[in-house]
């Protein structure tokens, strides 16, 4: 069994991500905007993003600074790998809804929760003061592999959180209140703070090796469909009112936790990247589809930049629900 934390307390999470955008187009030429043609749910359709942080090259940032954090870890390595995790979490927010298209398109749900799910019990990765022995890194019955990982994430609730972007950030930052240090991932010392230390290494290579292995399935162009659209909004949706029950979850010795740094990033990326990329000259035939299926979304995409909210789309949403 895992040593880890339990609170009676059951989570409902959801994940997430988050996607770019560009300026929103000026008013006259929304109104300016061809009447929409009839649209078929099946009809393919594209949804572009257009990211001044692009995701590809800032995966390729955080494999560079993970490899030099694991190959000589010191003060210098760490602050560069948590810095380059900053910006990955921050391009997958932007381009959230294109990942969250593509992941109803190709029903590949599991991947894209599985990157993001919070709020979770930090205490299930890794120890805390209040609880030294405790997680996964201090269980040395479980085997670390990419499949028994797979099997901890949610293994009787939501908050088991073992996978994506919140367990590495703490296997590379720690906790509010309990910073990683350099020295807790080398793996040297007497027994058994150096098996300890592997193992952490260890689970670290797992979680970023799974992390871009989800990405990767989502890194595709099947074709995106109205179904899938409204999907990806409401998936969105879903997400934008997690944090607001969420936000609020930073101190870890409370049990259910997100770090303050990805609220922070979450709330300067969302839903901004999304009205941005939806409102594109680019993504015209997007909204005249959704528009053809459920009437009232140009409206709503107006009112909602307008006043720079997502509530408009929410209550769309709701109007038209299934």
């Amino acid at each position: 069994m895992i040593r880890r934390f339990r609170l009676a307390a059951v989570l409902i999470a959801t994940t997430a991500v988050a996607l770019s955008g560009c300026d929103r187009p000026p008013e006259e030429d929304t109104a300016a905007r061809p009447p929409a043609p009839a649209q078929n749910a099946d009809q393919p359709l594209e949804l572009t993003t257009d990211s001044g942080a692009p995701l590809e090259s800032r995966r390729g940032e955080w494999r560079d600074a993970l490899r030099a954090l694991l190959a000589a870890p010191d003060a210098d390595t760490l602050a560069t790998a948590d810095r380059r995790w900053r910006d990955l979490y921050d391009a997958f927010n932007r381009h959230y809804l294109t990942l969250a298209a593509q992941a109803c398109a190709g029903d590949r749900r599991a991947p894209l929760q599985r990157l993001d799910a919070w709020p979770l019990y930090p205490a299930y990765v890794d120890a805390l003061p209040a609880w030294p022995d405790s997680g996964i890194v201090n269980d040395p019955a479980l085997e670390l592999s990419a499949a028994s990982l797979r099997r901890q994430q949610g293994a009787t609730t939501d908050g088991e959180v073992a996978l994506g972007f919140q367990p590495i950030r703490l296997l590379i930052a720690g906790a509010e209140g309990a910073p990683r240090q350099a020295k807790d991932l080398r793996a040297e010392g007497d027994e058994p703070a150096a098996a300890l230390r592997e193992r952490r290494r260890t689970y670290l290579k797992l979680a970023a090796d799974q992390l871009q292995t989800d990405l990767n399935a989502l890194h595709r162009d099947d074709g995106l469909s109205l179904t899938s659209l409204r999907c990806a909004l409401e998936t969105l949706d879903d997400r934008l009112a997690a944090l607001q029950t969420h936000r609020q979850a930073t101190a870890p010795e409370e049990g259910l936790y997100i770090p303050a740094v990805s609220v922070e990033i979450l709330e300067s990326t969302q839903p901004a990247a999304a009205l941005a990329q939806l409102s594109a000259d680019a993504n015209g035939d997007a909204r005249a589809a959704l528009e053809s299926g459920y009437p009232g979304f140009e409206a709503a995409l107006d009112q909602a930049v307008e006043a720079e909210s997502w509530a408009p789309i929410g209550e769309w949403l709701h109007a038209h629900g299934d």
